[in-house]
C-alpha cells in the first residue's frame, strides 16, 4: 500500500511541476510573440517545459546517479538551439534576445523541475521587466547614442534593421 501512495505523491508532484513550468513557459513565450519574434510562444513553452520534463526524468527516473549531468546537457542542448535562433548578415546580428530567451526559458524548466518555484517565478519576473518594461528605455538609448554619434536621421527602415532584436 505504501508504494501506491508514494506513487501518487510522486505523480502529483510532477504534474505540479510540470503545470507551473508551463505557465510560465507560456508567459515568457507571449511576450515573444507579441513582438512577433520567430520564436514564440510555442516553442518557448515547449523548451521551459521540455526541461522541466528532462529534469524530473534525471530526479525520478534514475537510482544512484548524478542527476547533475542532465542539467549540464540541457544547458548545452538549448546552447545549440540559441545559436539556431541568431542570424548574422554584414554588421547585422538578430535574434541574440531570442536566443537568451530561449536559454531563461530551460532554466526556469530546470527550476520548475526541481521544485524550486521561488527561483522560476523571480527569473520569469525579470525576464519580462527585461523584455517588456526595458523595451523603451532601450530604443530611447539607442537613439541618443545614434545622436551623440551623428546617426540620429537613420531612416526608418534602417533603425529596424540596425536594433538588436529586443
Amino acid at each position: 500500500m505504501e508504494t501506491i501512495t508514494t506513487d501518487l505523491q510522486a505523480a502529483q508532484i510532477i504534474i505540479i511541476r510540470i503545470l507551473i513550468s508551463f505557465i510560465l513557459g507560456v508567459i515568457i513565450g507571449i511576450e515573444r510573440g507579441i513582438s512577433h519574434k520567430t520564436v514564440g510562444f510555442r516553442t518557448i513553452s515547449l523548451v521551459c517545459v521540455g526541461s522541466t520534463a528532462f529534469t524530473l526524468v534525471s530526479i525520478y527516473g534514475f537510482q544512484d546517479v548524478d542527476t547533475s549531468r542532465v542539467a549540464a546537457q540541457i544547458v548545452t542542448g538549448i546552447g545549440f538551439l540559441g545559436a539556431g535562433a541568431i542570424l548574422h548578415k554584414g554588421y547585422i546580428t538578430k535574434g541574440l534576445t531570442t536566443a537568451a530567451a530561449l536559454w531563461v526559458s530551460a532554466a526556469v524548466g530546470m527550476a520548475c523541475g526541481c521544485g524550486m518555484f521561488v527561483l522560476a517565478f523571480i527569473v520569469t519576473l525579470m525576464a519580462l521587466i527585461l523584455l517588456w518594461v526595458l523595451k523603451p528605455f532601450k530604443i530611447h538609448l539607442d537613439r541618443m547614442l545614434d545622436n551623440e554619434n551623428g546617426n540620429g536621421k537613420r531612416s526608418k527602415k534602417k533603425n529596424l534593421e540596425t536594433e538588436d532584436e529586443i
